[in-house]
């Protein structure tokens, strides 16, 4: 079978390296808040470009942290794409804010910025930019259009190492908000998230709410919950943050080749603006026609392909039983959601097994 991300084969590459970390936390005795925690935060923090980072037990609890330092307020409005994974629009619901989307670019499969002004009112509040298949939106270009007094929240769950004309996504708003789930371009071996600010009192803040809102064992100084990164999971993480780099260049490097081999009067991969550097988190594209057929034949062919995302958030149930009625005026992204399709793809992929899933397509399309 060729799976759409195979993990097994990263964890083979760096066996030993997370090997070792592993056992070094198991016989330290300190699995809460320790040291391997303390130091992620701040190689993430010099990765990224910013001062400060505060982990998190989930790439959802590190949108929904900044959205509640944010101060929102029922009825406040949070500005986004309709296009991307669920708890993007989750952390915007918990915090009691209303999500307000923009349509999509068709090529980018980005949120298009020329709508921006059209949907900002005086409930505005925050805008939430996702950078989507590790492509990245243009935040410096948002901040021209918002000014000081909106919020910019980045959702970079899909961009570690993602770039807008040299700087890394996550640091060009207030707030970025990283996930570490498995398939990630770093990926803990479970659950696992992370906010970057540049705010020092904000940041001490958010490490008094992921613990309770304590200071200590037994003071606690403000609202809190219970969302902190594992030090298991920061031990994995500091290992597989050494090798970023080269496992996002490897993806670049492959991405390339899949446009060469797919047959390009069939299947249009996601495009990247001048400016720009995609990581690809995923490999996304869109097909000519019959897409779920296409799906259906790469699995006759043990070929494992999945679509982000075959609905919008906006038809999704739990957003009508939200609001009543579903979001009208979104021609590209409904558009969008019936074309993408997700090809087998990861850093470890070997060039002859994409070679067989271009095979497939071209004879699919008798290309």
């Amino acid at each position: 079978m060729i799976w759409r991300c195979d993990l097994v084969p990263q964890y083979e590459a760096y066996k030993s390296e997370i090997d070792a970390a592993i056992q070094q936390v198991l016989m330290s005795g300190r699995y809460i808040l320790a040291e391997n925690v303390a130091a992620f935060e701040q190689e993430f923090s010099d990765y990224v470009g910013v001062k400060y980072s505060v982990g998190v037990n989930s790439g959802t609890d590190a949108l929904m942290m900044p959205l509640w330092m944010c101060g929102l307020k029922p009825g406040d409005e949070v500005i986004t794409t309709p296009f991307t994974a669920i708890p993007t629009f989750s952390a915007i619901r918990h915090v009691g804010a209303k999500p307000v989307f923009l349509d999509l670019e068709p090529d980018t499969f980005l949120m298009n910025l020329d709508q921006l002004r059209t949907k900002i009112t005086e409930r505005t509040k925050v805008i939430v930019p996702v950078h989507l298949f590790g492509n990245a939106v243009d935040v410096e270009r948002i901040r021209d259009i918002v000014g000081k007094d909106i919020f910019i929240v980045e959702d970079c769950a899909q961009s570690h190492g993602a770039k807008v004309r040299g700087k890394m996504t996550g640091s060009m708003g207030d707030f970025g908000a990283f996930s570490f789930y498995p398939t990630k371009n770093l990926g803990a071996y479970g659950d696992g998230g992370l906010v970057v600010t540049n705010d020092k009192d904000t940041a001490e803040l958010m490490k008094k709410r992921r613990m309770y809102g304590m200071i200590s064992k037994d003071e606690f100084v403000t609202d809190g919950i219970n969302t902190r990164l594992d030090e298991l999971q920061a031990a994995i993480l500091r290992v597989k943050l050494r090798h970023l780099d080269k496992m996002n260049a490897r993806r670049q490097e492959l991405a390339a080749i899949y446009a060469d081999l797919l047959p390009k009067e069939h299947v249009r991969p996601q495009a990247v603006r001048q400016g720009m550097e995609s990581v690809w988190h995923v490999y996304s594209a869109t097909v000519s026609g019959r897409r779920d057929e296409l799906l259906q034949f790469l699995e006759s062919r043990n070929i494992q392909a999945n679509v982000y995302y075959p609905m919008p958030t906006t038809k999704q149930k739990g957003y009508v039983a939200a609001f009543g009625t579903d979001a009208p005026g979104l021609p590209v992204t409904e558009q969008l959601s019936k074309h993408i399709i997700a090809l087998p793809f990861y850093p470890e992929i070997e060039v002859s097994t994409m070679e067989t899933v271009a095979k497939a397509i071209r004879e699919f399309y008798g290309a």
